[in-house]
């Protein structure tokens, strides 16, 4: 009897260890069954993200190759631009010189008479309107000017006590300046001390030395008219 009590008390607590396990088990079933439906949403959440990147992706790609495309026309538009901007400003100037070069021409025919001289000096000034209308300005030093590395080209140094040092003694050419921008620097000739008054004949730089100009010295003005005549004198 009493053996028989025992063996039912087993098997009850067995009952309820499967009933625990049967729970259990059924809570670890609801719980991943919880976890799949959760991922399966991430999911379904991931794969709608793709596709909405996917669609701004090809957005984009079809934005840059449209954008491309206008800056490529916008490059040709402005290269266009500047061809016609050159060839309307070649236009002007050619235009702008015809009525002088005509005139010259037509002077040539008669360089053996005596108003040929007179002619050619019509034609001159013909070509200083033409440069004062395109605005170009003519870069005249005169005897005695301090030497500008910005706007003069030193070709030859002469010694001489006639002007101060690093001054301008003489003009091989002159120059031509566009707005700011120097076209051709004036070739000029630099005074410096003679050598015997020289310490030790050393000679500084032009450019690393300027000292004021004697202002009796630049009282000899040159004008573009009569510079050509005396380029080459000194």
């Amino acid at each position: 009897m009493e053996e028989r009590k025992k063996t039912e008390e087993i098997t009850e607590q067995e009952e309820q260890q499967e009933i625990k396990e049967k729970e259990s088990n059924q809570e670890d079933i609801e719980q991943l069954k919880n976890k799949v439906e959760k991922l399966e949403k991430e999911n379904k959440e991931l794969k709608n993200e793709l596709k909405k990147l996917e669609k701004e992706k090809d957005e984009f790609k079809e934005y840059s190759i449209h954008l491309k495309t206008k800056f490529e026309d916008y490059k040709d538009l402005v290269e266009k631009e500047k061809k016609q901007i050159k060839l309307s400003t070649t236009k002007m100037i050619i235009e702008k010189l015809l009525v002088p070069f005509e005139k010259l021409k037509l002077s040539l025919n008669y360089k053996d008479e005596p108003e040929f001289v007179s002619a050619v000096e019509m034609v001159y000034k013909d070509m200083l309107k033409v440069f004062d209308s395109l605005k170009m300005k003519f870069i005249i030093p005169q005897k005695g000017d301090q030497f500008d590395p910005f706007e003069h080209d030193v070709v030859d140094k002469y010694e001489t006590k006639e002007v101060n040092e690093y001054c301008v003694y003489g003009v091989q050419s002159i120059g031509y300046k566009l707005e700011a921008e120097v076209i051709k620097p004036a070739r000029v000739i630099v005074a410096v001390k003679p050598k015997e008054d020289a310490p030790n004949g050393v000679k500084e730089k032009v450019e690393d030395k300027k000292i004021p100009c004697d202002e009796n010295t630049c009282s000899e003005k040159q004008t573009v008219e009569g510079i050509d005549s005396k380029e080459g004198d000194k």
